[in-house]
């Protein structure tokens, strides 16, 4: 009899947790200290695992497999020559995606990604530009933070006027619709900057006009560039 007595309260207490998941702060905090009550703080420290919900941009973020690619942080990809998506610019975001779907932008790892954003709708392209900006990553580091001002690539980042766009930090440039390129993996950044000088990434008004500085980048002066701005943090 105990025992049976034992498995209901058991019960009893096992549904008022699970229904604390759907519940608002106020209500949650309410039916926490009534189960508290009946059953004993230490019950309830043994058995209760807050749910707490996800945003809808870190929900999308998964149910639409950018993890998969990307990282669960934005930031560490499953292959280096992915770009680090963490905080980048909310409007440059939204028209990578935007190209990627229309098929403009098909260079390097983007042809993989065309599948994946094919039935994402704008409204959500929307939703997870702004979650890649804002919330992505949280606050833990891109870019290794070892900068040498002097470094060969630093100071090609100055001559070759990369920072008249991008920015002197590299994260902040002239335009919303430019991207923040602190942090990138030197696979990622060599990639696009040989694609734009090839003329295989042209997706953008931006993009042509960067190709024209590219005729004046060399091969070992790109790898030099790409090295300085992984340092950079974002």
């Amino acid at each position: 009899m105990k025992r049976n007595l034992k498995i209901v309260q058991l019960c009893v207490l096992v549904l008022g947790v699970a229904s604390l998941a759907s519940c608002s702060g106020g209500d949650r905090e309410e039916r926490l200290t009534k189960i508290r009550g009946v059953h004993g703080a230490d019950e309830v420290g043994r058995g209760y695992v807050e749910v707490i919900p996800l945003s809808p941009g870190a929900q999308l973020y998964r149910d639409k497999t950018c993890n998969t690619c990307h990282g669960d942080d934005g930031i560490k990809g499953l292959l280096p020559s992915y770009p680090v998506i963490a905080r980048q610019g909310e409007e440059y975001a939204l028209q990578q995606m935007k190209d990627i779907q229309s098929g403009s932008r098909a260079n390097g790892q983007s042809a993989a990604m065309k599948a994946v954003v094919q039935d994402i709708t704008e409204e959500e392209m929307i939703i997870l530009a702004e979650y890649i900006a804002n919330e992505l990553g949280g606050d833990a580091p891109i870019g290794t933070g070892v900068v040498d001002p002097e470094s060969p690539g630093a100071v090609l980042f100055r001559t070759k006027t990369c920072t008249a766009c991008h920015g002197k930090d590299a994260k902040s440039p002239i335009l919303p619709t430019y991207p923040r390129i602190a942090g990138h993996t030197p696979e990622y950044v060599i990639q696009q900057m040989t694609d734009i000088k090839s003329g295989d990434r042209a997706n953008s008004m931006a993009v042509m006009g960067m190709k024209g500085i590219m005729h004046l980048v060399t091969e070992e002066e790109i790898a030099l560039l790409a090295e300085y701005i992984s340092t950079v943090p974002r």
